[in-house]
């Protein structure tokens, strides 16, 4: 939980950190519990040398929450014209890298060197990617799945694609025909079969994308330049998953593939296994959670662009 050492300014956490005698010593601001787990595992793995003291948002006490009113990310870019390298924030991208040009929150995020981005929508993007997920139910069941991630999310990603562009244009303009949040409606199901489930993605995505493009029918050459925009950051048919919102993305992952596929796999192996067996692995098997899935590290540029802003804040 925060205190009142970590909920103070970046000028407090420099002071303190001559003070203490401990130069290493770096207050975090993020967005809640889950963002710490994340970020800490991130920053720990590129610099242990330092002392990282984490600040979640949603925890501060009564009394330091009366000074922070607003939704976590928002106040901590209020607070990043202070930040210095004692005292960083670390921030979902949602839309506001795509718009770093537009938005106010994208203008911060772009040119404040001590705010880290996850540059996909949020952490659960990350946590989802493709490549990871088929060694991540190995790990978890002790047994293969010969289902195919990758080409699952890339079908995905070229359905939600067109769909994405226009909502990412809407939002840079102020329009809220498809906000974020309405990405809930298109991905979440309760179907527990892939190919079903991906259907009813389509069809959703499709009824919704031709309403969008007969409103804004005026605004396609607009939406174009905006498209060529989000091309240039890496932004493709291929890899569109990565930038809807990703709480959306890992509940429609978590409930429509990986529980029925962790379920069956954990079934066919269970029946190998003797008495003590068992019940350790019945406890490993119900940890299917995908905030344990850290595997985005070296396999995605996205990895690469932060570690390369952590390094422009600690050089050596």
């Amino acid at each position: 939980m925060a205190t009142l050492l970590s909920a103070l300014n970046a000028s407090y956490s420099e002071n303190a950190s001559i003070l203490t005698g401990n130069p290493n010593r770096v207050t975090v601001e993020v967005e809640d519990d889950e963002d710490a787990r994340f970020w800490r595992n991130l920053l720990e793995t590129i610099r242990p040398d330092k002392d990282f003291h984490f600040d979640p948002y949603k925890t501060l006490t009564p009394a330091h929450q009366k000074d922070k009113q607003g939704k976590g990310k928002a106040e901590i870019l209020k607070d990043a014209t202070s930040f210095n390298a004692f005292h960083i924030g670390c921030v979902d991208s949602d839309y506001d890298w795509l718009l770093s040009d537009s938005t106010e929150a994208g203008k911060t995020m772009a040119t404040n060197k001590y705010l880290l981005q996850t540059y996909s929508y949020s952490i659960e993007n990350l946590l989802c990617l493709a490549t990871t997920l088929q060694e991540y139910c190995k790990d978890l069941t002790d047994e293969e799945t010969d289902f195919d991630f990758c080409n699952y999310l890339l079908q995905l990603s070229h359905i939600v694609y067109p769909l994405l562009l226009w909502s990412v244009y809407l939002y840079g303009k102020g329009n809220h025909d498809f906000t974020p949040t309405d990405w809930r409606g298109i991905l979440v199901n309760t179907l527990q079969e892939a190919e079903p489930s991906l259907a009813q993605i389509r069809q959703k995505a499709e009824e919704r994308l031709s309403a969008i493009e007969q409103s804004h029918s005026s605004e396609e050459a607009e939406k174009r330049k905006r498209q060529n925009i989000f091309q240039q950051k890496g932004v493709t048919p291929e890899n569109a998953y990565l930038y809807v919102r990703g709480h959306d993305l890992y509940d429609h992952l978590l409930n429509s593939l990986l529980r029925p596929m962790v379920k069956a796999l954990s079934n066919k192996h269970f029946q190998y296994l003797s008495g003590d067996e068992r019940a350790k692995y019945l406890s490993k098997a119900k940890k299917e959670l995908l905030y344990s899935n850290y595997r985005y590290k070296h396999n995605t540029e996205l990895y690469d662009r932060i570690v390369q802003d952590i390094s422009q804040i600690w050089p050596n």
